[in-house]
C-alpha cells in the first residue's frame, strides 16, 4: 500500500487550538469519541508547533524560522562539504 502523507482533520488557529487544549486538559472532553480525540490531536499538534516554531500554522513568524534553519543547515553543509572534498581528493596545499 503507497504511504500517503497525513492529512490534517480539521484546520484551526492558535487560539481555537489554546482553547481546545485547555478544555482538554481541564477533562471536560469525551476523549473516548474517536472524532473529539482527532480534534483535540489536532489541536495539541497546533499547540506544540506553534511552541517550537513560532506563531500559528502559516504566519510569517513561522515561515521565517523555518528559511533561518534551512539556511543553516545548507552552512553548515557547505562548510562540511569544503572540509571533507579536499581531504576525500588528496589536495595538499
Amino acid at each position: 500500500m503507497p504511504h500517503r502523507p497525513r492529512r490534517s482533520v480539521v484546520r484551526m488557529t492558535l487560539p481555537e487550538a489554546e482553547r481546545i487544549v485547555a478544555l482538554d486538559h481541564d477533562g471536560k472532553l469525551d476523549r473516548d469519541d474517536a472524532d473529539v480525540s482527532k480534534v483535540v490531536f489536532e489541536a495539541h499538534t497546533v499547540v506544540q508547533r506553534a511552541a517550537m516554531w513560532g506563531g500559528e500554522p502559516g504566519h510569517p513568524t513561522r515561515r521565517r524560522t523555518f528559511w533561518i534553519i534551512l539556511a543553516c543547515g545548507v552552512f553548515v553543509a557547505v562548510w562540511i562539504a569544503g572540509l571533507l572534498i579536499p581531504l576525500l581528493l588528496g589536495v595538499d596545499r
